[in-house]
C-alpha cells in the first residue's frame, strides 16, 4: 500500500507554488513513489528477505516447512555485511571549538542526546536506504533519528541549493477505533508538515489521496524560522537531493547467489539421497534403504509362493521390469560459483570479507591495500556529512534560543569544528613506537604536546583528557625539579 497521494495532497494544501515548481501531481509524485519502493526493498534485503524466493515444489524436494516465523528461505545474506562494515567504520570522535562557551554548551548538548548512540542510527539509516534524517524537539533539545519514507510511512523533506529543508513531512499510521470498527482495513495516517514559519498537522487514510486538518491539534507558528530538521545523506550527486544506498549495487548479484545455492543444494540432496525408480513395478518405499536388496519375482495371488514355471509372456514381463536410481550431480560447478558471485559482491561494493577475498596472514601495508575502496567510502561520507553535523548543533542552538528550553539560552556558538575517527584499521602499538621514535631521533621537531595529541589520538582519548594528561605531565616533571633543587625551583651553585 503506497501513500505518495497523501504527500501530494499535503504539499498542495501547504505550499501550492512549491507545488506547481516541482510539478509534485506527476514527477515528484512518480519519485517518490520509486524512492518509496527501493527503501522498503534495501530494508528486506539488509533483514535477508530477498526476492529469489523458493517455490513450494523446491521447499517440498527439500523438506522446507513454512511455518509463521516465515524464515524457511535459504540464502547467504551478505547485504548486512555491506551496511554493518562500512557503518561500523562512521564515528565523530570529536566536536570542537576554541571558544569555550561554545565549547561546554557542545559537551553537554552531545552528552545530554546520547550522541554516540544516536550518530550510529543516523549514519546506517543513510547507509542502507541513502537518506538519514534527525529531528530536534524545541522543547527539550533533544535528537531523534528519523527513517526515510519507505512507500508507506517515514519523513520526506525538499531541499534548496544548500541542503536546506525549506519542506518537510512526517507520516506514521495509528490506530482509530471507531473507524476500524466500521471497516477493519482502514489504517488511519497521521501526518505533521514542516515549513520555515509554521507547523501544521493532517490525517488521512492509508493508500488515499488526500489528508485534512486534524481537529484535535491546531495550527503552530514556528518563530525559529528553520525546519528543525537535518540530512545525512550517503553518496551524494550534484544531479539529485537524496543519497544512494550502498544496497543498490548488490542487489542483483545476491539474487544470482540465491539462486545458485538452490540449485547446489538440490543437487546435493539428489547425491545422498539419490531417487530411486522402477519401470513395470511399484516397490515398497520403506525397502529402499542402503544395503538393501530388490528381489524381483512372480509370486501366487493366492498362495503369495513364488512361481517357478512362468508363460511366455510372465517371461516377457519380467524382461520389462527395470529398477535404477538417478545418478549423482558433480557440484563443483555450483559451489567455484557461488565464490565467483561472492567475489563479485565484494568487488561492486568495495567490502572485502576476510576468508573469502584473501587466504593467509596480511600486513598492515596489504590489509589497507585490500581494504582502500572501503575505506574510500567512509571518507566520501565523512566530507559529505562534516557540515550536516555542524549544523545539527547550530540549528540546535537556535532553536533552543526561539522556545526558550528547558536548558536556558544557548550562548553565541563561535566556530565548530568536526573530527571523524580514521576509518583505517590501524596497529595502535606500531603507530605508537614510530611516533616515540621521531621523539627520540630527531628532539624538537615536534612538540611533547603535540606528540602526546597524536598518541591520545590512537588511544581513543577525548580532546580534553589529552590536555589533561598534558597538563599533569607537566606538573609532574615541575615536581620532580623542585625535588631536586630543594623546592625553590633554582639549581644549587657548589
Amino acid at each position: 500500500m503506497s501513500n505518495e497521494g497523501i504527500l501530494v495532497d499535503a504539499l498542495f494544501q501547504t505550499d501550492p507554488a512549491l507545488y506547481n515548481s516541482i510539478d509534485a501531481g506527476i514527477s515528484w509524485r512518480g519519485d517518490l513513489k520509486k524512492r518509496g519502493a527501493r527503501v522498503a526493498k534495501f530494508r528486506r534485503y539488509e533483514d535477508g528477505d530477498h526476492d529469489s524466493n523458493m517455490t513450494d515444489q523446491m521447499r517440498a524436494m527439500l523438506r522446507l516447512v513454512k511455518d509463521d516465523a516465515d524464515l524457511n528461505e535459504m540464502n547467504i545474506n551478505y547485504c548486512g555485511i555491506v551496511v554493518d562494515k562500512m557503518s561500523g567504520r562512521l564515528q565523530v570522535s570529536e566536536v570542537n571549538s576554541d571558544d569555550n562557551a561554545t565549547q561546554t554548551y557542545i559537551t553537554e548538548l552531545l552528552a545530554r542526546n546520547s550522541w554516540d548512540s544516536i550518530q550510529g542510527t543516523a549514519y546506517r539509516g543513510a547507509v542502507r536506504d541513502g537518506d538519514g534524517y534527525v529531528m530536534i524537539d524545541p522543547g527539550s533539545t533533544r535528537w531523534v533519528v528519523e527513517p526515510a519514507y519507505d512507500g508507506f510511512s517515514g519523513v520526506v523533506a525538499i531541499f534548496d541549493s544548500e541542503d536546506t529543508p525549506i519542506w518537510a513531512c512526517k507520516m506514521w499510521s495509528v490506530a482509530d477505533m471507531g473507524t476500524a470498527d466500521e471497516n477493519p482495513s482502514y489504517t488511519s495516517m497521521r501526518v505533521v508538515v514542516y515549513q520555515p514559519e509554521r507547523i501544521t498537522f493532517w490525517k488521512g487514510s492509508a493508500g488515499g489521496a488526500s489528508v485534512e486538518p486534524d481537529p484535535n491539534i491546531p495550527e503552530r507558528s514556528w518563530p525559529a524560522g528553520k525546519i528543525p530538521l537535518v540530512h545525512f545523506a550517503n553518496c551524494r550527486d550534484s544531479y539529485t537531493q537524496y543519497g544512494k544506498s550502498e544496497i543498490r549495487k548488490v542487489i542483483p548479484p545476491q539474487d544470482v547467489l540465491n539462486r545458485t545455492l538452490y540449485s547446489m543444494v538440490m543437487a546435493s540432496e539428489f547425491s545422498a539421497f539419490k531417487v530411486a525408480w522402477s519401470i513395470g513395478l511399484e516397490l515398497d518405499k520403506s525397502g529402499i534403504t542402503p544395503g538393501a536388496v530388490l528381489n524381483l519375482i512372480l509370486a501366487d495371488a493366492t498362495t503369495g509362493k513364488p512361481i517357478t514355471e512362468m508363460t511366455a509372456e510372465q517371461i516377457a514381463f519380467l524382461n520389462a521390469c527395470r529398477v535404477g536410481e538417478f545418478g549423482a550431480t558433480d557440484i563443483s560447478q555450483y559451489t567455484n560459483q557461488i565464490e565467483k558471485v561472492v567475489a563479485q559482491i565484494c568487488w561492486v561494493s568495495s567490502t572485502p570479507i576476510y576468508g573469502l577475498t584473501f587466504a593467509g596472514a596480511l600486513s598492515g601495508d596489504a590489509l589497507r591495500q585490500l581494504e582502500i575502496g572501503l575505506i574510500g567510502k567512509c571518507q566520501r561520507f565523512q566530507n559529505e556529512n562534516k557540515s550536516a553535523v555542524r549544523n545539527l548543533i547550530e540549528l540546535t542552538a537556535a532553536i533552543q534560543n526561539s522556545f526558550r528550553s528547558d536548558f536556558g539560552e544557548a550562548p553565541k556558538l563561535g566556530a565548530i569544528s568536526i573530527t571523524w575517527k580514521s576509518a583505517e584499521i590501524l596497529d595502535t602499538d606500531a603507530a605508537v613506537t614510530a611516533i616515540i621514535g621521531v621523539r627520540e631521533k630527531a628532539p624538537g621537531l615536534f612538540t611533547d604536546d603535540f606528540l602526546r595529541g597524536k598518541i591520545g589520538g590512537l588511544w581513543g582519548m577525548t580532546q580534553a583528557q589529552i590536555l589533561k594528561a598534558s597538563e599533569d605531565a607537566k606538573n609532574e616533571s615541575v615536581n620532580a625539579l623542585n625535588s631536586l633543587t630543594g623546592g625553590a625551583g633554582n639549581v644549587p651553585v657548589i
